[in-house]
């Protein structure tokens, strides 16, 4: 981690950590803005960052998915993580979120969680949000399908994220 003006930035395990140099865009997998008394707030993830490695998480929400995955750590780890993030909804022509199925056929809409994601899935407009509002863009009996295609994608309940927020 790294503290540059009003942010604390989160760098790819690959930057030296002794590089007295400002990391390259790529190298910054994003932040936290902090707010007047120094808090930071919710994680935004950085559109250029490029992963150094396949195994590199893009961002703190795809690290704990890897690791639910993984059996590393429970289910229960996600949702702090995951309220605390900004993410990406997939947007069709009329700015509607996409609604497409999970591997498992439930209705979802396409959310992901850094801009790395974005590029599995077949659509050209997003709007960035912080995930309690992705609930209200829900339509009935809709869950979200996290990072579709990739190393970690998993669908979130509508439920979970309702009381979540």
């Amino acid at each position: 981690m790294s503290r540059r003006d009003n942010w604390i930035m989160l760098l790819d395990p690959a930057w030296p950590p002794a590089d007295e140099r400002p990391p390259p865009a790529e190298a910054v997998v994003g932040g936290w803005l902090l707010d007047d008394d120094g808090e930071p707030g919710r994680f935004h993830p950085n559109p250029a960052y490029q992963p150094s490695a396949r195994d590199v998480p893009t961002d703190p929400v795809d690290a704990a998915l890897r690791l639910i995955v993984a059996g590393t750590v429970d289910a229960d780890a996600l949702m702090p993580t995951l309220l605390d993030a900004m993410v990406d909804v997939a947007l069709d022509e009329q700015d509607r979120p996409v609604v497409a199925p999970a591997p498992d056929g439930v209705p979802c809409v396409l959310v992901v969680t850094a801009a790395a994601h974005r590029r599995r899935v077949a659509v050209e407009r997003w709007r960035q949000i912080a995930l309690p509002e992705v609930v209200d863009l829900l339509p009935e009996g809709v869950d979200v399908l996290l990072n579709p295609g990739g190393p970690a994608s998993t669908r979130v309940l509508r439920d979970a994220l309702e009381g979540g927020r």
